[in-house]
């Protein structure tokens, strides 16, 4: 039977830990911990930019942006990419790993016991300095030798060793799960870019057709006349010229049409024969954006990239506390209580019990330089956590900052170009009432026509920058992540 520990052999241990502990205050100075020289986070208040973030009523992104541009094969395509697409699995498992890794640091951090047995056929020696009168009660030959204990240690963390890394390994899981965000979120930006560009594409082949339309009918005009000895024929050669151009340029959008085609199958993780099912894209209008008026003070919490890289500076923190423990000297707790007999039968009669109990001490009193060089590279680890986060903070400014810029350039652009658009309509009109009263030409109405028809390839151009700006502003104002809603367990605003 095993015996228990008993109470007098507890309070004795833990009287033992106590003097050990004593000694060690004495002996914590067997290694000095350098001088740190780490640098700080930037300060986000430090960083001017109150007047180029100036609020304008608008509001924050909803978890799924993507429905504003209202297109079903829109939706099922992002619904596709976050449950097949390859970036997104790799960064689940990234994610999983960290919280595997976290799971194993606090289990490491607890109490352990093991039981162990051994069964192995021993001779003791006989010429161990035993008296002859000793050596006839000492077992001769080999007989087995058996073992069974149920062993325990217990690290009293005394240097917060423990608690550094088990915070640390936390923080670190929490910015796994923020980076897994930002994955998605890319993700998300980077299937709607391509889906716009695919419609972008599909108006710019419209566009190359009516041209290509009016350059046939210029060439039938032409040859017509140069049939009549009307029009020289160099006239009919560059008016062929312009049609095969305008073919040339029809083909090379069509091909442009299949690889985005490819490129959004890709993305969602499919194959490229999921690109030949796609459909031509109907986008609802783009809106103007705005900034929130609470935008300076709630970016960084919408940031998952900005919240990650702040959670790495802390988690490189808490290892730098980790390692600073290794200074000092460790002490565990270890017992053991079991039996122990020669001879299997043995094993059950009373006496075979063993145990112990008792603190164990180690001392870092020749690590020095090792201990300094591994100091060292945690604070190293802290300072790259720490440039990653202030360029993370500075990015994300820039980024808002950036698509407030673009998006009111492009609105410039697009009232400019509509302004041209509606001149190049009005100049179409008046040149086809010229026409009716036999004033002018058909050639000088198509010519006129094609102008409006450039005129509304260069609004499209505008509008699918637009678009494109309005992604931007969602990617810059957090894709809808708030780190408030994500405590509380809703991981996205609802906006």
């Amino acid at each position: 039977m095993i015996a228990a520990c008993s109470p007098k052999a507890i309070r004795s241990a833990l009287a033992s830990t106590v003097s050990l502990a004593a000694l060690l205050l004495i002996l914590a100075g067997c290694a000095s911990v350098p001088e740190a020289t780490t640098t700080k986070p930037v300060d986000p208040n430090s960083l001017a930019a109150d007047l180029s973030l100036t609020g304008h009523g608008g509001q924050w992104p909803a978890q799924t942006w993507w429905q504003g541009f209202n297109d079903p094969q829109l939706n099922n395509l992002m619904s596709e990419a976050f449950t097949n697409a390859p970036d997104l699995l790799a960064a689940k498992a990234r994610l999983e790993k960290a919280q595997a890794f976290s799971d194993q640091i606090t289990a490491a951090t607890q109490a352990d016991a093991s039981f162990n047995a051994s069964l192995s056929e021993t001779k003791q020696s006989l010429n161990m300095g035993f008296p002859d009168a000793f050596k006839d009660f000492l077992l001769d030959g080999y007989h087995p030798s058996t073992r069974i204990t149920v062993d325990a240690n217990y690290d009293l963390d005394l240097w917060g060793k423990s608690k550094a890394a088990i915070r640390g390994a936390a923080g670190a899981q929490q910015a796994s799960r923020l980076e897994a965000e930002v994955v998605r979120q890319n993700l998300a930006v980077a299937v709607a870019r391509a889906y716009v560009e695919l419609d972008h594409l599909y108006e710019t082949r419209d566009h190359l057709a009516e041209l290509k339309l009016g350059a046939d009918i210029k060439l039938d005009l032409y040859q017509q006349r140069a049939d009549h000895h009307l029009e020289p024929q160099d006239t009919v050669l560059l008016a062929r010229d312009d049609q095969a151009r305008a073919a040339g340029q029809i083909a090379v959008i069509d091909g442009a049409i299949r690889t985005q085609n490819n490129l959004i199958a890709a993305l969602v993780g499919a194959g490229p024969d999921r690109g030949l099912t796609l459909t031509r894209p109907h986008l609802a209008p783009t809106d103007t954006a705005a900034l929130p008026d609470d935008v300076r003070a709630s970016l960084l919490g919408r940031r998952p990239d900005v919240e990650a890289a702040r959670l790495r500076v802390e988690a490189q923190g808490e290892n730098i506390k980790y390692v600073r423990g290794d200074f000092y000297p460790d002490v565990k707790l270890n017992a053991y209580f079991g039996l122990q007999a020669i001879g299997i039968p043995q094993l059950t009669q009373s006496g075979s019990d063993i145990g112990g109990i008792g603190p164990a001490l180690s001392l870092p009193l020749f690590h020095q330089k090792r201990l300094n060089a591994s100091y060292r590279s945690a604070e190293a680890d802290y300072d790259d956590a720490v440039a990653t986060y202030d360029q993370a903070l500075t990015r994300a400014l820039q980024d808002v900052a950036n698509a407030a810029s673009g998006t009111l350039s492009t609105t410039d652009q697009l009232k400019s170009a509509q302004i041209r658009r509606d001149s190049a309509q009005t100049s179409y009109e008046l040149t086809k009432a010229r026409f009716a009263r036999g004033i002018g030409t058909k050639i000088d109405v198509l010519t006129a026509h094609s102008r409006v028809v450039i005129a509304d390839s260069t609004l499209s151009d505008l509008q699918a920058q637009a678009y494109n700006d309005r992604i931007s502003f969602i990617a810059a104002l957090g894709g809808g992540y708030s780190s408030t809603t994500a405590a509380l367990g809703g991981g996205h605003s609802s906006n």
